[in-house]
């Protein structure tokens, strides 16, 4: 018993020690110049009084673009145990947290957009973009701030979407209690898109 507690405080230093590093990113920081990759940031507090940001990310993407008539829409997935945040207890935690028992991937399919609409977006360099995020079993509809730049023929769609936990219907993790871990009800959504790597785009 002592020993299994004091593994528990070391793997729970470990993970203070790692969020120390973190508190300081930003998306810039999260990604790579070349990413195509998603990723979540949230935050919580350890043994009561250390405040922690957690970062978890994944480059395990798959971007779909289906077409009817002049319209688009974005079909974008990634399997829930690809979702990496330094830290295999805490992403197993997450994995049970995310999954339902018929689906092990996120699922994100975008509303449809006109030719018109996504001329618009990539002339002012910023949309929203809404859509319905399936996790968890549960539907979820969202609108995603996304801002879009062009560098060297290359473009890349970047976003924040700030929510929390709650607001999809999941129930806030915790370790003993929330004495030893306790996540806060807070969530970003962060994208960082490459154009060239979305499958049936079309000629804007």
């Amino acid at each position: 018993m002592i020993k299994l507690l004091s593994n528990l405080i070391k793997s729970f230093i470990f993970i203070y020690t790692l969020g120390i590093g973190t508190l300081q990113l930003n998306a810039d920081e999260i990604f790579k110049k070349g990413d195509h990759c998603l990723a979540y940031q949230t935050e919580e507090t350890i043994f009561l009084f250390i405040n922690s940001v957690v970062i978890g990310k994944t480059c395990e993407i798959s971007v779909q673009v289906e077409r009817d008539a002049n319209n688009t829409r974005f079909v974008l997935s990634f399997p829930i145990n690809s979702l990496d945040s330094g830290v295999n207890m805490r992403d197993e935690d997450v994995v049970e947290m995310l999954s339902d028992e018929k689906a092990s991937d996120i699922r994100f399919v975008s509303d449809f957009i006109t030719r018109g609409q996504v001329n618009a977006a990539l002339k002012s360099g910023k949309t929203k973009l809404g859509g319905v995020l399936e996790v968890a079993g549960k539907s979820n509809n969202v609108i995603f701030p996304l801002n879009l730049s062009e560098n060297s023929g290359t473009w890349l769609v970047t976003g924040k979407l700030i929510t929390s936990l709650s607001e999809f219907g999941l129930e806030l993790p915790s370790v003993l209690g929330g004495v030893v871990a306790d996540t806060h009800d807070y969530l970003e959504l962060l994208v960082h898109l490459n154009f060239k790597l979305m499958n049936g785009l079309p000629e804007f």
